[in-house]
């Protein structure tokens, strides 16, 4: 049995992706937790998958995660959607809490509440258990965790549904180091395709002769990140998402070498939308 890298602890949000992946593709793993998004991304290797979580209703992109694509040299080979609600848990009630716990980027999630207490000083956690962990220990305190752990760990005052919306969902990737062999099979008709474009300098018309390309091709485009690639001021790498049908892959593939004569083109992933099926 393969190994998969998990964010937190058991029953944590990246630990139930993790669940619906192996339910969605009948398939099980050894769970290895980590307690950082960095540790986690290092334990991934030829046998070991890893869940990471990038995108977010209320936030959009997880920034720094899509850093970690490229700095791990990583290939997606699967994403999984959940349903999100934080609840807030304290030692004393709300108005005696001074400090509350929570992940960054549940911090984002739940700004609302926490502008409504201002007396509430974060302090940021890597996880959703290392925020619970740290509350338990500090008697003033309270944390911001997932809502379906309230069935489970032990709170005096707790304050249920604080995500600034309820329609609140992350999606989550399921990644691998190896480069991916792209076997893709007519078993799946809708499949996604995740690039990194990294321009060796910028200029005029650039991200528009990209876009271009898929333009004329009428290839649909689900979103544009651009990322500082940290080693000049305004020089960006950009991450572009698209959607696919299986017949349409061949065309993309062409898209991309021809882009690859230009620019840097780096293939982050093309896999079934098994979300989508």
């Amino acid at each position: 049995m393969n190994n998969i890298a998990i964010l937190g602890s058991e029953k944590t949000y990246s630990d139930k992706a993790c669940q619906a992946f192996e339910l969605k593709t009948k398939r099980r793993y050894h769970h290895l937790y980590f307690k950082s998004i960095t540790e986690t991304m290092i334990a991934v290797n030829s046998v070991t998958l890893g869940v990471l979580p990038i995108e977010n209703t209320l936030e959009g992109f997880v920034q720094q995660h899509l850093d970690l694509l490229i700095e791990y040299d990583l290939t997606i080979i699967a994403e999984i959607d959940l349903h999100i609600d934080f609840a807030f848990v304290s030692h004393k009630p709300l108005k005696d809490t001074l400090k509350v716990y929570v992940q960054y980027a549940a911090k984002n999630q739940c700004l609302a509440f926490l502008n409504q207490n201002p007396q509430l000083k974060t302090s940021i956690c890597e996880s959703n258990s290392d925020s619970y962990e740290n509350y338990i220990d500090d008697p003033l305190s309270g944390a911001i965790i997932p809502k379906h752990l309230l069935k489970s760990l032990k709170c005096d005052y707790s304050i249920d549904d604080i995500a600034d919306e309820s329609l609140n969902q992350t999606r989550f990737f399921i990644v691998k180091s190896q480069k991916n062999d792209y076997l893709l099979s007519d078993n799946y008709q809708n499949y996604k395709v995740f690039i990194a474009i990294l321009p060796d300098f910028d200029r005029p018309g650039l991200l528009l002769e990209i876009l271009d390309m898929f333009a004329k091709n009428q290839i649909n485009l689900l979103s544009i990140m651009s990322r500082p690639t940290k080693k000049q001021i305004g020089n960006y790498r950009f991450f572009i998402e698209m959607e696919s049908s299986f017949s349409n892959l061949v065309l993309i593939k062409t898209i991309l070498n021809e882009l690859n004569k230009k620019f840097h083109i780096k293939l982050l992933g093309i896999y079934p939308n098994i979300e989508n099926q």
